[in-house]
């Protein structure tokens, strides 16, 4: 009997190990739903046990031993079965078109969700893939452009943010939700908590907010700027864009990452609808700083505004060690 079966992105299921191409034998008595090596006729039918995911597996299976049939749906049970070959995402997806379903894929308990791709957990997200072009971002709210942010809310257009509030549309967010909670928004992003805002961006805890940015724990307010800051210190925009830039150049392509999602991206083969993104772990700050480059490290230094003791809140990094 020919089927289908979805393993986790080693191959194991329910913690057994299998391969493909190969044949495995149960010993014992088989039991449907209890013993046995599970499988569907129907491929459909697979995804009322497995969620529909880009980092599972799935495979051609074959029985070749006793079977016993669901009553239900086409699930059956075998005491052998052969993992025939290997059927890539896109693939699924095709054979699922034959039976008329046409699934949203990739995102896993979540509401609100449009055209994303491995996005775990989240509320209103829009456009993202895996997690969505962004660096480092780990179990924030409402961050917006900005870079090397963990376990914020409402940070607007920052660099290297750690433990704040206030943060607006940022990308790469695991575990948050872009607009919760929240009644009368309209057209805003990054919405937490909030009521009666319109046209803002980055509010947080706040109450009839219009044309704002960065606002959070805010009552009755509106058209406020945004403002820039560099070590805690306001600098003008003119200011803050030249700094940003230089560190942009000097950093060329590296960012702090708070989690493993890279390396399970790389080890995925770039593919982020490949990588198994519930095997995502977080990583300490002192870690996630730590391959700064040295001559972006000296530029900073070089900063009149920089605090050495705050760079080293922040970052982990004593600047006054020979080796850093």
């Amino acid at each position: 009997m020919k089927g289908y079966k979805v393993f986790n992105n080693d191959w194991t299921c329910r913690g057994f190990q299998y391969k493909v191409g190969e044949t495995f034998t149960f010993s014992g008595d088989i039991d449907m739903c209890n013993s046995g090596f599970h499988f569907c006729t129907k491929l459909k039918d697979c995804f009322k046990y497995y969620p529909l995911v880009q980092w599972q597996k799935f495979a051609e299976v074959k029985s070749v031993g006793k079977t016993i049939k669901n009553r239900g749906d086409s699930k059956a049970v075998t005491n052998q079965i052969k993992i025939v070959k290997e059927l890539s995402f896109s693939e699924v997806l095709e054979r699922l078109k034959s039976y008329g379903v046409h699934l949203s894929y990739g995102v896993n308990g979540s509401d609100g969700v449009n055209g994303s791709d491995g996005v775990n957990g989240s509320d209103g997200v829009h456009l993202s893939d895996g997690v969505n072009q962004s660096r480092g971002v780990n179990q924030s709210r409402g961050v917006n452009q900005s870079r090397g942010v963990n376990g914020s809310d409402g940070v607007h257009g920052s660099y290297g943010v750690n433990g704040s509030r206030g943060v607006h549309l940022s990308y790469g967010v695991n575990g948050s939700r872009g607009v919760n909670g929240s009644d009368g928004v309209n057209q805003s992003a990054g919405v937490h908590l909030s009521r009666g805002v319109n046209q803002s961006r980055g509010v947080n805890g706040s109450y009839g907010i219009l044309n704002c940015n960065g606002i959070s724990n805010a009552l009755f307010c509106a058209n406020k700027p945004k403002k820039y800051y560099l070590f805690n210190k306001r600098v003008t925009e003119k200011r803050y864009e030249k700094v940003l830039k230089n560190i942009n150049d000097l950093n060329n392509g590296w960012s702090p990452t708070f989690n493993n999602l890279k390396s399970l991206y790389l080890k995925s083969g770039n593919k982020w609808e490949c990588a198994p993104i519930p095997q995502a772990e977080e990583i300490s700050i002192k870690e996630a700083w730590a391959g700064m480059p040295k001559k972006t490290i000296e530029y900073i230094k070089a900063l009149p505004e920089f605090d050495s003791k705050l760079f080293e809140k922040i970052t982990k990094i004593n600047v006054n060690k020979k080796s850093y």
